[in-house]
């Protein structure tokens, strides 16, 4: 990083109800680090949301790309590094590199953002919505993200249905981006999920999803250790996200 780059680290310690059955963080937790940091860095910068709110404007999570190297433990301390990558034409992008107290590399990430109109529901471009003095051209990304859509999934092998709760429901009254992550997930087999981790997760959000709907996470394999993803809503088939994950075996022996 060079100094004329404006970053902002923060250290997140690892509790006992962040992380899954095998004593690992749980990457929508992780998720909610990222944002977390992410809205500081955003306020600090004079773009936060309070700032956006009072002109009618918020922040919404297009798309992210995570990678994970490395598993995080129960007790440990993780330290997120985050800054603006530049604007594109309809989106933001902000990186981030998180380290375990060991010093070893845990994640990294690349996330679209999206400028939204809070009365009409459109998007807004950064251009013409934010600060002048924030980074304008693209800088490279830590976690590429391709222009291209992930595919639409028309085949499913697995499915399994949710209500969205109020606890899904975040600041700007749609459903919170760590939900669609933990959805997919659930969708998952049971020995998958016991003997594999996320090495690596994308998504891209399509549209509002909103509380009481049912919610249908949808599955297909695309490769030994891939999967493809979809949710969607029940009653009409509208697509919410499209995710992809990639599994690895677990550092840490199931119980």
């Amino acid at each position: 990083m060079t100094e004329a780059r404006p970053t902002l680290s923060a250290s997140f310690p690892v509790h006992s109800y962040e992380v899954d059955a095998f004593g690992a963080l749980e990457v929508p937790a992780l998720s909610g680090y990222l944002q977390e940091i992410a809205g500081r860095h955003a306020a600090r910068l004079g773009v936060g949301l309070d700032g956006l709110r009072a002109r009618g404007l918020t922040w919404v999570l297009a798309r992210q790309r995570l990678l994970l190297p490395r598993e995080v433990a129960l007790g440990d301390t993780l330290t997120v590094e985050t800054w603006p990558s530049g604007l594109d034409r309809l989106a933001a992008t902000r990186e981030f590199v998180a380290r375990r107290g060991d010093g070893a590399e845990a994640a990294r990430a690349t996330t679209l953002w999206y400028v939204l109109d809070l009365e009409t529901r459109r998007v807004v471009r950064p251009h013409e919505a934010l600060d002048p003095a924030l980074p304008r051209e693209r800088t490279p990304s830590v976690a590429p993200i391709a222009h291209a859509k992930l595919p639409e999934l028309d085949r499913w092998e697995l499915q399994k249905r949710f209500h969205v709760r109020y606890a899904d429901i975040d600041t700007n009254l749609h459903v919170t981006n760590a939900s669609y992550v933990e959805w997919a997930i659930e969708a998952m087999p049971v020995e998958l999920w016991r003997g594999s981790r996320l090495a690596e997760v994308e998504v891209q959000f399509l549209a509002e999803g909103r509380h009481g709907s049912a919610i249908l996470s949808r599955a297909a394999r695309t490769g030994p250790d891939a999967w493809a993803h979809a949710i969607v809503v029940e009653e009409d088939g509208k697509e919410l996200a499209r995710l992809r994950t990639v599994w690895t075996p677990r550092e840490q022996a199931p119980r």
